[in-house]
């Protein structure tokens, strides 16, 4: 599944560079139940959207800025589930019993990993694809992020959230049937939105020596990685 990243059909936004590179999930958006057809067959699942954003200081856009990288999945921890394989490649082990029976992802919310990313050329578009996803190594520098962390739960909706949501995100989580069961407001006032700060700019060291590195931030508790020393690195 692939997203694409160029901006309206002018063609001209550039997308992240190919290759791996450190990041950390930014946003986490439900989109309830949306039916699809594969095979012939119809089918109805839940879907979310993950946002990663790209903390690598080599691979910004023009203007200094983050660049983001998208991918929908079903909300499943299925055996087969495409988002199961994902969050253990990520984790770097299996689930347990216990975490299979309810998992709280907004605990991966700001968690630093390194992701893949492939380019596709369909036409004169190019593509960027999430390609793969895996835990950041030890005391490999977790880069700079600058994107404000952002969830959105149509089980429990903030609507001031909704309303800062692209307009094409807002139209599919709106086309879902728990998105028409929802008593929504009138109107919503908007946050101003943060500005990125000068340190955005500023090329960020690739793995840091010893002494530059900082004490790292604790993992969320029941994110998976709280448990392990050196999942979050130095």
């Amino acid at each position: 599944m692939a997203l694409t990243v160029s901006e309206g059909s002018s063609g001209t936004y550039i997308p992240p560079e190919q290759g791996t590179y450190s990041a950390r999930l930014c946003s986490l958006i439900d989109l309830g139940h949306h039916t699809s057809v594969w095979e012939g067959e119809e089918k109805t699942s839940h879907k979310i959207l993950l946002t990663f954003e790209i903390t690598d200081s080599e691979n910004r856009r023009a203007d200094g800025t983050a660049h983001t990288i998208s991918r929908r999945y079903t909300a499943s921890l299925h055996p087969k589930a495409g988002l199961r394989k994902l969050l253990e490649a990520w984790r770097g082990r299996p689930f347990t019993a216990d975490e299979l029976k309810a998992f709280d992802l907004k605990t991966l919310l700001g968690v630093p990993c390194l992701v893949g990313i492939i380019h596709e050329t369909k036409g004169d578009k190019v593509f960027a694809n999430l390609s793969s996803i895996m835990r950041l190594p030890k005391g490999f520098a977790p880069g700079l992020d600058t994107e404000p962390l952002v969830h959105f739960d149509l089980s429990a909706p903030d609507w001031t959230v909704f309303a800062g949501l692209p307009s094409r995100l807002q139209d599919q989580i709106a086309a879902a049937p728990e998105y028409a069961r929802l008593d929504k407001p009138n109107s919503v006032s908007l946050a101003p939105t943060p500005q990125p700060t000068a340190q955005a700019a500023r090329p960020t060291p690739a793995r840091p020596t010893a002494p530059a590195q900082q004490a790292a931030k604790p993992a969320p508790a029941g994110s998976g990685f709280d448990d392990m020393d050196d999942d979050i690195p130095l």
